[in-house]
């Protein structure tokens, strides 16, 4: 044995138990992040849509105080009306400049700069340029990539070249970073960035660590940030996350409704799923420690369970090796022993079987030896004269048929044959006496009283071998073996019934004329007939319907005898008729 019991317990419990923590565990996982990751998706885009909207009202904030300077010019007190209003301008959070100055659209080839500079090309150093249209909507931008000062220039020109005062332009310049001022208030995810790109993924400004000098997104041949520039040039809202698991970090973006703006809000996979990191550890620990407690359960429990059951093992050992005198106790009440119980009662029927073994291994049928069994008395050697019903069967013309067939044939032909007759005789408690050839001899009322009965039975036994062998032949047909036909001899009458042979090997069998008798009755039996004698027709005439009765001298028989052939039995005809 190489596991005991005990061992394999552990193993077949164990390791199920260990299998479905880890299954479960890895499932809560995928399962956990899954749904820690969707959260964080959707409450940072609706952080996202919640700061372009801010953008969008800050922004429309300040471009309904230019559009308000506007529609001032040419009113009385236009200039202190003005005055007032840009300084309602300026004050607003991330103006940096306000400028309110004659227009000469011919002579202005430069804009002065607010810081005071220019760039090679004359013109101001602006990073974004939004013009602004007469109606307030915002024109398409133009970039200055060589700007350094990031911030938006809106430009309104106001007034009429024909009246007086002619034209004038509004310069407005505005922090980009003040746009992100509202996401720095929000309550961002723990090492949560920000940043307002446009839809070409040029930065306008943002809280990413380490991008000091960037100028766009996907300039650094990141596939994320190539992924981001791609989809915000599909959709307006949407997520992305980074290669890993976890991953390397989650994006997620919101179109500015009014602009082309986004809003891109992000975090680093790990920080997002620490939870879940935690949860494992405290998982493992927690699988660890009931392991251990079922570990020391099974060896408590299952001690007791494999000394029980080494007992059995060894008193079975006992038992097989012929000691049928071993009992188990059985003062527990559990299934244990139960079992016990149940090994105790099995020992002794192995016991009787091994004596049934024994004393009955001589005898060829098992209904003899149940008889025996419940007669002790009729062990012993010798018989008794009884009145009993025989009956004999006999395969027509074998002889010819055999000389044709190879041995394997005629056996094989023989043993189907006599299965189909030994199955039917079974049924009607015929006994078996013996085989001859292709003959079989078999005895009805060896131990009953009710004569007349036990002859009908061989009757009707007669009749359902006949039906069988009409199944016989259409199987022989088909296997290629030619068909046979069996004749039927029954007759009552006395023999000896009884042990013959030793003390140290004998047979149940039948003696006396009468067996003689039945042999002879069965020769006249032509295939597929059933004949009957005198005698037995006395006792089955009320059940039995005889197609003729003929007499016919035997070979060793003085005298005629009458003889029957059975039409049917019950009324029913058998199959070969």
């Amino acid at each position: 044995m190489i596991f005991s019991l005990e061992r394999k317990f552990l193993v077949f419990l164990v390791l199920p138990v260990i299998v479905i923590l880890l299954v479960g565990a890895v499932a809560g996982m995928f399962y956990a992040r899954k749904h820690i990751l969707a959260q964080w998706v959707e409450s940072t885009q609706l952080k996202a849509e919640k700061a372009a909207l801010a953008i969008e009202s800050e922004l429309n904030d300040k471009l309904a105080l230019i559009n308000l300077i506007a529609k001032t010019d040419g009113s009385p007190n236009a200039e202190i009306t003005q005055a007032f209003l840009i300084q309602q301008l300026a004050a607003k959070r991330g103006v940096r400049f306000v400028n309110l100055e004659p227009y000469q659209p011919k002579q202005d080839a430069a804009v002065p700069d607010p810081q005071g500079g220019h760039n090679n090309a004359g013109t101001p150093k602006v990073l974004y340029n939004l013009e602004v249209c007469e109606n307030i909507e915002l024109c398409p931008p133009l970039t200055d990539p060589h700007a350094l000062d990031k911030s938006l220039r809106i430009v309104r020109i106001l007034g009429d070249p024909d009246e007086e005062g002619g034209l004038k332009r509004l310069t407005v310049r505005v922090s980009f970073d003040s746009f992100l001022e509202k996401v720095r208030g929000m309550s961002l995810w723990k090492k949560g960035d920000a940043c307002l790109v446009t839809s070409s993924g040029q930065f306008l400004a943002h809280t990413f660590r380490g991008m000091h000098g960037r100028k766009r997104l996907g300039e650094t041949d990141d596939p994320l940030e190539k992924r981001i520039v791609e989809a915000i040039g599909r959709k307006h809202v949407g997520e992305l996350f980074g290669p890993g698991h976890p991953p390397d970090r989650v994006v997620a973006f919101y179109k500015v409704p009014s602009i082309n703006w986004y809003v891109l809000l992000s975090s680093e996979g790990r920080v997002i799923l620490e939870p879940i990191i935690h949860f494992q550890v405290r998982f493992a620990v927690a699988c660890l420690v009931g392991l251990l407690v079922i570990y020391a359960l099974i060896r408590l429990c299952t001690r007791s369970l494999a000394r029980s059951i080494s007992a059995i093992s060894a008193a079975a050992l006992k038992v097989q090796q012929g000691d049928y005198s071993i009992r188990l106790p059985e003062t527990q009440s559990d299934e244990i022993g139960q079992l016990n119980r149940s090994f105790n009662k099995m020992a002794e029927g192995l016991g009787q079987s091994d004596l049934i073994q024994r004393t009955f291994g001589r005898y060829i049928d098992r209904h003899v030896a149940e008889e025996l069994m419940s007669k002790p008395e009729a062990l012993r050697l010798g018989g008794d004269k009884k009145t009993v019903t025989i009956m004999m069967a006999d395969i027509r013309d074998f002889t010819p048929i055999a000389e044709k067939l190879e041995p394997e044939e005629v056996v094989k032909m023989l043993n189907r044959y006599f299965a189909k007759l030994i199955e039917v005789i079974d049924r009607y408690r015929g006994i078996i006496v013996d085989f001859y050839g292709d003959a079989i001899l078999v005895l009805f009322n060896g131990f009953e009283a009710n004569v007349s009965a036990r002859a009908l039975d061989a009757v009707h036994c007669a009749v359902d071998m006949q039906a069988r062998m009409v199944e016989l032949e259409r199987e022989n047909l088909q296997a290629g073996l030619p068909a046979v036909r069996m004749g039927v001899g029954i007759h009552t009458g006395e023999v000896i019934v009884g042990n013959i042979g030793a003390e140290t090997r004998a047979k149940y069998g039948i003696v006396g004329s009468n067996v003689n008798l039945t042999s002879r009755i069965q020769s006249t039996a032509g295939g597929g007939k059933i004949v009957i004698s005198e005698q037995t027709y006395q006792n089955v005439s009320d059940k039995v319907e005889v197609a003729r009765g003929f007499e016919v001298c035997l070979k060793g028989v003085e005298e005629d005898k009458k003889l029957y052939e059975v039409q049917s039995v019950d009324g029913k005809a058998f199959a070969s008729q």
